[in-house]
């Protein structure tokens, strides 16, 4: 397979080398405070390994790229039905246990699935109804959409299935995180976040599906940066470029498409070169700080929500996110997670999977 680097370029400004010591683990305080630490994290010197990154969309592949990229797209099966309806909607309780049970077998996979080793539950969840009570209709969509990919993809050897269940760990918790965050921010439909952060991964699960020696991209302590490197060393295109023609293929609306490809652009572009409007760009953020608090979870160990402390995170994979908080007037999301009934929610989700 064809490979060759592509040279990125730092951004333009002469950014100036930051004491990280000045913003290491400090409690979120005030306003002006917070503020504070994002103009001076923002103001950090590019790191070398972002600066020589170039992120592959759609559109940078030749024709026997694409080739590539579809011969992964096309060894997976249309899903059932039910993944279009769950992509659009299904937010009431009753509207969705309905759904499940209109289909006999994921209604079987589901409960096999939240009854396996794989959840750390004190008791057995006895139906589907039961399921979304306990559960939540968030983690019941994600289970439908796991079972979904179950019957669609190939997980075989031990590797394979060590990082699907990463994967979709990871997914899990970014959907609970957007989901909170749509609430916090007041966005109509904060279950269309949560689903966009259950989708987002699916190109990984392609990936390793069509391709199991690239399973070991996914290893425990592995960063973003490192497996977008990998995947595109490997395929010349990234996870991003695969759930965003998974999405056009099985006929997904269109917004859902649209932030899967741009699922990825926050890790190498600055707020400076962003193009897309100021609107796009919040439910970028959104979606991608989401996404960071799965991978810290999935890939870090993190076991307390609660600890998890962005202005002290020095990993390329969140560099460029102080800058957007600050300039997008969101430094509030920062807080969400630290107290109250949504970090509580996102913890319970962590802590529903066995370590």
């Amino acid at each position: 397979m064809s490979w060759f680097k592509l040279g990125g370029k730092k951004d333009k400004g002469g950014k100036k080398p930051q004491d990280t010591a000045a913003v290491s683990k400090t409690s979120v305080g005030g306003a002006a405070q917070v503020s504070a630490q994002l103009k001076s994290l923002s103001e950090r010197e590019l790191p070398e390994a972002l600066a020589d990154l170039f992120l592959v969309l759609e559109e940078h592949l030749n024709d026997a790229e694409l080739e590539d990229i579809r011969a992964v797209v096309a060894e997976v099966q249309q899903p059932p039905a039910l993944v279009d309806r769950l992509s659009s909607g299904l937010d009431d309780p009753e509207e969705l246990r309905d759904a499940i049970l209109s289909s006999p077998t994921l209604s079987a996979d589901v409960l096999r699935v939240v009854n396996s080793a794989a959840f750390a539950l004190s008791s057995p969840i006895s139906s589907i109804e039961h399921a979304v009570t306990y559960l939540g209709t968030t983690m019941v969509k994600g289970l439908v959409l796991q079972s979904a990919v179950t019957q669609i993809m190939d997980f075989d050897t031990d590797v394979q299935k060590s990082a699907y269940m990463r994967i979709w760990r990871g997914s899990y918790i970014a959907s609970t995180a957007a989901h909170a965050y749509a609430q916090h921010l007041g966005l109509k439909h904060p279950s269309i976040y949560a689903t966009r952060a259950l989708l987002v991964n699916v190109g990984d699960l392609a990936l390793i599906s069509a391709r199991p020696e690239l399973a070991t991209i996914y290893a425990p302590k592995t960063d973003l940066l490192t497996r977008v490197e990998d995947q595109q060393r490997e395929l010349m295109a990234n996870s991003a470029v695969l759930s965003a023609m998974l999405a056009r293929e099985w006929g997904l609306p269109e917004d859902l498409y649209d932030a899967l490809r741009h699922s990825l652009t926050l890790l190498s572009w600055s707020p400076g070169s962003h193009e897309r409007s100021e609107e796009n760009q919040r439910a970028d953020v959104l979606l991608y700080l989401a996404c960071r608090i799965g991978d810290a979870v999935a890939y870090g160990g993190l076991k307390d929500i609660r600890d998890y402390d962005l202005l002290a995170d020095e990993s390329p994979d969140v560099f460029h996110l102080s800058a957007y908080l600050g300039e997008l007037g969101m430094e509030s999301l920062l807080e969400v997670l630290r107290e109250g009934k949504h970090a509580r929610r996102v913890q319970q989700t962590l802590s529903t999977f066995a370590t």
